[in-house]
């Protein structure tokens, strides 16, 4: 996806005020694990049920052993079990755990800690971002861990699922179950791939944590099904939450935390805060709606009590609730934080999407008009609405905040130029194309005072010829979308000759049709001339993401080199991890190579990450359409 206001124009805008409410906790910390050579249920299918009661029979005389009197009988034992210890994992943790002998538990111990971390069968990839993993500060453990979910070929299930079921540490298992939680949502069309292996790897491990993903595994595969009837259904969500509470209820964190300076989150309440909200979601798909609220009103209990950041949590929580179909969580706001729905614009937006989700436009209307005058005379609340909106792609509620923020006397130029862009690509996203041009022409052509935009964006470091070509870029989909063909390609041409690297412009009369063969290799000429002019700028800036999304874009959607471009997606998100517009360009480069699959799953975590997008959630469904 060709993303704005990085790229063409050259510089990252401002933060907004979207962005002073912490990053959230997705990912978690794990640390050693014990792997098994060979998937326990494989195990299980090549031998009789005979065979495997004697090799339990086996491993429960050696571990018995761990304590006996003798020395040379308890380092025959351990001796033994080290070999094995890929197939006694189960008994080994137990010992370690519940043994009343301390000999026994601490050679149990040092048997599950002496198993390698990374197995011969793991890929290069998984090898590296567990290599030394114990010893890395807890955000590098993070970011290996996040970065293990996300691999190519769901290459990390496994390994994240032996982390579930062999880790020594609770707590380890307990992040690795909620990694994998995190992925899971209702109807989710990649999700039953994504855990396909996940059950052999976890076997008859009674772990809280494994018993969980497994019983969310059963769930979703029944719930998912439009066969299975309700009480199925329910049969289902009563086995799953049996396990979510016993989960919470062994919850190992204490005082942890994580965040930055600015946000820091214990880490048991960022772990019940994401088992609330797959419980609440389950219970919806379960047709039990008023226990799905009855356990969403939990997560008022996460949210922050500093003053300011308790609006916006207030806010992104029933926003959420609105997505989630759990929209009348607005009706059990507890006593404290219900006067925020009055007095707070951007918490009164929220409760009018919960109304609008509930069917009662005309009142979510009327709220969202009050909510408007609310902030009539405060500019960063009128900010901090428009970027909250139009995350969640409430497209005329949103440009009707830009419309009132880019008129603020007491904003400059400085601000003003990239909170334009913003607002033109939302108007693009939703197809309001003639809109979102005349946005940028305002840019282009207005002033702040007696200095004219263009002048600012020059100091900002903006290219005024990208912006025009974009302005003109927006004009042919206009143009387009009125099946006027001959204006079309006007707009086109006139886009390029502002702005001959302009990337959409540029797929856009690729795909152009009846194009004469001259004028094909005239476009494919400029499509050469802009790819080696990112690649410049690769070179020059190789820790930039952006030069390498917009390369991995344009040959996605055109012609070039596939496996670099699909290299250069890969590498853009290295540096922005998880980044919707990236993820999308991911997939499209993984479609271009008629990979399904994955194009669907790049797909699925960019709408999730950016659940507002039009754009993102047409390209799924393009996607799933994809032929098998």
């Amino acid at each position: 996806m060709w993303t704005s206001p990085k790229g063409a124009f050259g510089m990252t805008a401002p933060q907004t005020p979207g962005t002073l409410y912490g990053t959230r906790l997705c990912l978690f910390l794990l640390l050693l694990s014990c792997f098994s050579l060979l998937p326990a249920r494989a195990l299980a299918s090549s031998s009789s049920a005979g065979d495997e009661s004697i090799s339990q029979q086996k491993v429960a005389e050696l571990i018995a052993q761990l304590g006996d009197t003798n020395y040379a009988i308890r380092e025959s034992a351990t001796q033994q079990l080290r070999i094995i210890a890929d197939h006694a994992i189960d008994q080994l943790l137990d010992a370690a755990d519940q043994s009343n002998d301390l000999e026994t538990a601490l050679r149990a111990q040092w048997i599950l800690e002496t198993v390698s971390l990374i197995r011969p069968d793991d890929s290069p990839e998984v090898a590296d971002l567990l290599k030394n993993f114990s010893s890395r500060s807890l955000s590098q453990q993070i970011s290996a861990l996040s970065r293990l979910i996300r691999l190519e070929d769901n290459a990390g299930i496994k390994p994240l699922a032996r982390l579930i079921r062999t880790n020594r540490s609770a707590r380890t298992s307990y992040l690795a179950a909620l990694i994998l939680l995190q992925e899971w949502g209702p109807t989710d069309p990649y999700w039953p791939q994504l855990v396909a292996p996940v059950p052999n790897e976890l076997d008859t491990s009674k772990r809280p944590a494994a018993l969980l993903i497994n019983r969310l595994i059963d769930f979703s595969q029944v719930a998912d099904s439009p066969e299975n009837k309700l009480d199925q259904k329910q049969d289902a969500f009563e086995n799953l939450e049996t396990a979510l509470k016993r989960f919470l209820e062994l919850t190992p964190f204490d005082t942890q935390t994580f965040g930055s300076n600015t946000t820091t989150r214990g880490v048991n309440d960022l772990a019940r805060e994401i088992i609330v909200r797959c419980h609440a979601r389950a219970a919806i798909q379960a047709g039990f709606p008023d226990r799905g609220v009855a356990v969403a009103k939990e997560l008022f209990e996460f949210i922050p009590k500093n003053p300011d950041k308790y609006q916006l949590a207030t806010a992104d929580v029933l926003f959420w609730a609105a997505h989630s179909g759990l929209a009348n969580l607005v009706n059990h706001l507890p006593e404290s934080l219900q006067a925020t729905i009055e007095n707070q614009a951007i918490t009164l937006y929220a409760a009018a999407r919960c109304e609008q989700s509930n069917g009662n436009k005309t009142l979510a209307d009327e709220m969202a008009r009050r909510a408007f005058a609310l902030c009539s005379d405060k500019t960063n609340e009128q900010m901090l609405a428009a970027v909250r909106l139009d995350h969640w792609g409430l497209v005329d509620w949103a440009d009707r905040e830009y419309r009132r923020v880019i008129t603020a006397p007491t904003l400059s130029a400085q601000q003003i130029i990239p909170f334009s862009i913003q607002w033109a690509e939302l108007l693009n996203d939703f197809d309001r194309c003639k809109e979102a041009s005349a946005v940028l022409e305002d840019v282009l052509t207005g002033s702040h005072g007696t200095i004219k935009n263009i002048r600012v964006m020059d100091s900002l470091g903006y290219s005024k010829e990208a912006l025009a070509a974009r302005q003109r870029f927006f004009l042919s989909r206009a143009d387009k979308e009125q099946r006027n063909r001959k204006s079309e390609r006007q707009a086109l041409d006139k886009a390029l000759d502002e702005y001959p690297e302009e990337i959409d412009t540029l797929i856009a009369y690729y795909h152009f049709p009846g194009l004469l063969p001259a004028d094909k290799d005239r476009i494919v000429g400029l499509i050469q001339g802009a790819l080696k002019k990112l690649q410049q700028r690769i070179d020059r800036e190789p820790d930039e993401p952006n030069p390498y999304n917009e390369y991995a874009w344009l040959v996605a959607n055109t012609e070039g080199d596939l496996l670099r471009a699909t290299r250069y997606s890969k590498r853009s998100l290295d540096l922005d991890f998880d980044s919707a517009s990236f993820l999308d360009t991911l997939a499209h480069c993984y479609a271009a190579a008629g990979n399904r699959n994955e194009a669907i799953r790049c797909q699925v975590v960019a709408l999730r990450k950016d659940p507002g997008s039009n754009t993102i959630q047409k390209n799924l469904e393009k996607f799933l359409s994809m032929q098998r």
